[in-house]
């Protein structure tokens, strides 16, 4: 029986969306591309997320290498970032009904030292039972010593536990690791309705619509 649910944060639990920050700060869209590409699709960022690289190191070496002209724009962007992670209300509710029903809910996420701004004034941060931060723990997913902590830290057993996550390779680690699995594709109605289908949760509208491929296996 499925008692923990582990959820991955940026795109999962919070709307993560580089391109709309970015936007708030500069209306050139080619400029946007540019910066899109070299800072949040940057080894940086996982450096970030991983917890071996600070803020101001990031900075310095993103504003060495792009166009005079942009960086006072990237430094802007960068420093306000956190503030542009609007929380999904759907996923939020969800959450509540797991733990209404009295199941255990945890967060398991690639994230920076800003996680605290991040999540400040999330509801579902009341929620939770728990959570693991990648930069805490120096290691990101889907590497497999991050998925080794949450399990320890909290003492879950794999066979007990499901991880949701938008990225495929997250999910097939945890897999790995016993845990069954599920790959969010920003449908919240459909992962209702999966949850249902297996018996999570029960069905808040008789006109569900359970005709779902994913299915969440573990094996």
């Amino acid at each position: 029986m499925i008692n923990n649910f582990i959820f991955d944060l940026g795109n999962v639990l919070v709307d993560y969306n580089p391109m709309r920050c970015i936007l708030g700060y500069t209306h050139n869209i080619s400029d946007a591309n540019y910066i899109a590409s070299e800072v949040f699709a940057s080894p940086e960022w996982v450096e970030l997320d991983r917890g071996t690289l600070s803020y101001e190191e990031a900075l310095e070496r993103w504003t060495s290498r792009i166009p005079e002209r942009l960086r006072d724009d990237v430094r802007t962007i960068v420093n306000n970032f956190h503030k542009h992670l609007p929380e999904k209300k759907e996923m939020t509710e969800i959450v509540k009904r797991l733990k209404a029903s009295g199941k255990k809910v945890y967060i398991l996420s690639n994230v920076s030292e800003r996680f605290p701004l991040i999540v400040e004034g999330l509801e579902v941060m009341d929620i939770i039972d728990g959570y693991v931060a990648s930069y805490q723990e120096k290691t990101v997913k889907p590497s497999p010593e991050i998925y080794s902590i949450i399990l320890g830290r909290y003492s879950l057993k794999p066979e007990e536990s499901i991880f949701i996550d938008d990225n495929a390779d997250n999910v097939l680690t945890a897999k790995k690791f016993g845990m069954a699995g599920y790959i969010f594709d920003g449908d919240a109605a459909k992962l209702e309705a999966t949850f249902v289908k297996h018996g999570f949760l029960e069905g808040s509208d008789e006109n569900t619509n359970t005709e779902i491929s994913e299915e969440i296996k573990n094996d």
